[in-house]
Formats: C-alpha cells, sequence, structure tokens
C-alpha cells in the first residue's frame, strides 16, 4: 500500500531558541582526570591517602558512617577472553557528607586497540544532590592503586608490634604490584623486598624504579622457584592456576589480590586456610577466585571472613600465624579513593583524621 504524500512538508529546523525552549538541556558541570593524574595525585602525598582510606574503613567498621553497595556485578559472555564489571557504592560519613560512585571496568585481554592495559574504564563521581556525574576519572590506574593500598592497609593491621614485617616478596611486577610495593615501602620500615614476575625483564625494571624510591631498602629479583621464607607475601598476578602452596615457603602474612574473578586462582587449597580466620576487602570475596573454588571443592564456613573494616575499627589480630587477607577489587576503596580526590582538588582539602588513625596505632 503506498501513502499518499502530504501537500505540504513538516517543517524541522526549528530555530535554537525555540529547541533549547521545548528540549530544556542544561550544561552538567563535569572534571576528568586521566590516569596520569591520578597517579600524580595519589602518590603526591601516599601518606594522607592511606590514612583518609583507613579513616574511612574504620567509620564503617565502628557503624559511625553508613554504606550501600551491592554485590559486584560482573558480565562475561560463554568462550569470552574479558568481562566487564559494574561497581556503585554510596557512601555517607559520619561527618554527614555524602559520596556516591560507580565505576564501570573492562577487563581487555585482547589488547588491540587498548594495547597492555588489562584495566580499561571510567570511574564516576557523583553529584551528591544532583546525581550527575561531576568527576570522572580514568579507571586503569585508579583501580590498581586502590588496590595497592587496600594490601598496605592490610598489612598495617595484621602485623603485630613484637613481629613487624621486615622481609617483603612481591610476586607480579605489574601495576598492582606496583602499587603495593609503594605503599608498603611508604606504611613502614621494610628491610629486604623481593620482586618475581613470569617475565623477568619486567621485575628487574620495576626493581630499579622502587630502588630509586627507596634507596635503603634492598631490592632485589630472583625466580619463584628459588623463593625463600618472608614476613609478607603479596600475591598481585592474573594467573589462572594457582601458584602458591605453604609447603613452597612460609610466610608470617599472605595477601592474594590478583585472584578477582571465577577462573584465576593464586592460592592452592591448604588445610592451613581452614583453620583460621580469613581477611577480605569485602564479603563479595566469597564469589570469585580461590574463596569460589574452595566453596565447590569443599565445605567452606563464610562465618570465618573478616572484613577489612572490622580490623580497621577493632585492631583486631588474628590468634596465631600464617594470616591470610584475600581482595578481589571493592567498590568501597573505589568510593573512598574517589572521595579523596575530589576532596584534595577542591579548596577545603580532605579532612585529617584523627592523630591515632593517622598514625595507624591501637
Amino acid at each position: 500500500m503506498q501513502l499518499d504524500t502530504p501537500s505540504s512538508t513538516l517543517k524541522t529546523e526549528l530555530i535554537p531558541l525555540e529547541l533549547q525552549d521545548i528540549l530544556r538541556v542544561s550544561h552538567e558541570p563535569l572534571r576528568q582526570f586521566s590516569d596520569f593524574e591520578v597517579h600524580q595525585l595519589l602518590c603526591a602525598d601516599l601518606y594522607a591517602y592511606l590514612n583518609y582510606l583507613d579513616q574511612g574503613l574504620r567509620e564503617i567498621g565502628l557503624g559511625a558512617a553508613q554504606i550501600s553497595m551491592p554485590p559486584k556485578q560482573l558480565f562475561q559472555q560463554p568462550g569470552e577472553l574479558g568481562d566487564f564489571r559494574v561497581m556503585p557504592c554510596v557512601r555517607a560519613t559520619a561527618a554527614g557528607k555524602l559520596h556516591k560512585t560507580i565505576k564501570l571496568v573492562g577487563t581487555n585481554r585482547i589488547g588491540r586497540l587498548v594495547p597492555d592495559q588489562i584495566s580499561v574504564g571510567k570511574a564516576c563521581y557523583l553529584d551528591p544532590q544532583e546525581n550527575f556525574v561531576s568527576h570522572q576519572f580514568d579507571a586503569c590506574l585508579l583501580s590498581s592503586i586502590r588496590t595497592g593500598a587496600c594490601a598496605a592497609l592490610a598489612t598495617r593491621h595484621l602485623q603485630t608490634a613484637d613481629r613487624p614485617i621486615r622481609t617483603v616478596t612481591v610476586v607480579g611486577a605489574g601495576r598492582v604490584g606496583f602499587y603495593a610495593a609503594m605503599c608498603l615501602l611508604n606504611n613502614g620500615e621494610i628491610d629486604t623486598l623481593t620482586i618475581v614476575d613470569h617475565l623477568p625483564e619486567r621485575a628487574v625494571t620495576l626493581a630499579a624504579g622502587l630502588q630509586r624510591i627507596a634507596p635503603d631498602c634492598q631490592i632485589t629479583t630472583t625466580e619463584y622457584a628459588d623463593l625463600s621464607n618472608c614476613d609478607l607475601l603479596l600475591l598481585a598476578t592474573s594467573s589462572n592456576t594457582a601458584i602458591y602452596h605453604p609447603d613452597h615457603f612460609s610466610a608470617q602474612i599472605i595477601i592474594t589480590l590478583g585472584a578477582d574473578c571465577i577462573e584465576q586462582r593464586e592460592l592452592h587449597d591448604h588445610p592451613q586456610w581452614h583453620s583460621r580466620a580469613i581477611y577480605v576487602d569485602t564479603l563479595d570475596s566469597l564469589r570469585f577466585g580461590d574463596l569460589a573454588a574452595w566453596t565447590v571443592e569443599s565445605e567452606f564456613d563464610s562465618r570465618r571472613l573478616i572484613e577489612i573494616t572490622h580490623l580497621a575499627a577493632n585492631h583486631t589480630r588474628p590468634p596465631d600465624y600464617p594470616a591470610l587477607f584475600i581482595a578481589t577489587g571493592s567498590a568501597l576503596f573505589d568510593n573512598l579513593t574517589m572521595s579523596y580526590l575530589v576532596e584534595i582538588t577542591t579548596e577545603t582539602g580532605p579532612v585529617a583524621p584523627p592523630a591515632e588513625t593517622a598514625l595507624g596505632t591501637d
């Protein structure tokens, strides 16, 4: 059936003023931060950044601050090498401030259009009243440094005065390994740092860079098979197979940061993991990586999981070592990091934490 052509054509070209009156679209103020800007702002004063995070965690652990944080949503198609994740968080502080954030980040294992960058995407900070995106951050380095900061804070709360962390081994010389080492070097007095990577030249490059930053620390590289006992073992890999077995060598504290999706693994199952408390960034870690695998392979009592907010609030010490901390990526650490960045780039600056929190003392 053929439609009749109208005798007159509808006039669609409206003058701009008419269009504005109809659509009523306003400009949304937005400040954007590149990966390198994020790096520079956070690394300019790692001490202040870590203490800001610690104060935020402590407030939540004490019940003085409230968070709304649904489980991380991870989307992956059958046979797909990568994935993408949606990570929202709303935090109301003890001082009455409201921080709304959401991160949309992808795992890029193809690397054709964005080479050599496994983490891609954006992190957004919303205006607390009007809900538009007021600040947008490249998510790669933000994600890496907040993970490294998480490891440093876990170490701060799990070590004891009579058994301080002096010798550290980092397995994985990527971005997360770099930032974790940076935060740890800032967090305490480390005598020896050993770096391992399946690409030896990457480990050598990282060791050289860290040596310039921390000239008083002995920083070396080696092969995994040659590792020996240490105070802190930090795993920051993208491995799909388990790496560390307690029979290989012993560590006072073991922190795993890399197994943040279903198929990734960093730890061999072992009876010692089933007889002690396990410390986590959030209870959501039970859904990914090693913890998810252990729940499939055997019975696992999730009541043994203790969140880092509890550590920060109560300074709970593990009844005995070795202590295991597992992080799979937390929207809370994204939220804290973005609010810190927003606050230090405004005239008021971040609220200083109390002295006892800044020192990380009991």
